[in-house]
């Protein structure tokens, strides 16, 4: 029962940090957009669009996440909780959303690094 206990509220977890990624995301994208329209000299441009691509790349990889819990949670829904293929999955979502996680913050203080400096 513990483990199933531990199933379901990793799975919890998961879900919410990824939901305040995507909203994170959506708002860095929203403050950059707002930063290229009041550049009027250019000198932010280079900048905004490497910090596009940075925010382009990980909404791939957090898409791709979501698809992975998705699937996870549709595992636990069938109550194959001890199944060899959801006890893989487990430490794989695991250690996938903690990189994640940890790039994501990583860009996002380089980010609000460099607002603070162009503001």
């Amino acid at each position: 029962m513990a483990i199933i206990k531990d199933i379901e509220n990793d799975y919890q977890q998961w879900e919410k940090k990824l939901e305040r990624f995507r909203q994170e995301s959506a708002l860095l994208k929203y403050r950059l957009s707002d930063m290229v329209d009041s550049d009027e000299e250019n000198l932010f441009l280079q900048k905004a669009e490497y910090f596009q691509n940075e925010l382009l790349l990980k909404d791939e990889m957090l898409k791709k996440l979501i698809k992975e819990v998705q699937n996870y949670k549709d595992l636990r829904e069938t109550k194959l909780y001890l199944s060899k293929k959801i006890n893989a999955l487990h430490p794989k979502l695991q250690n996938d959303i903690s990189k994640f996680e940890r790039l994501f913050l990583i860009l996002s203080k380089e980010f609000n690094e460099q607002m603070l400096q162009n503001s």
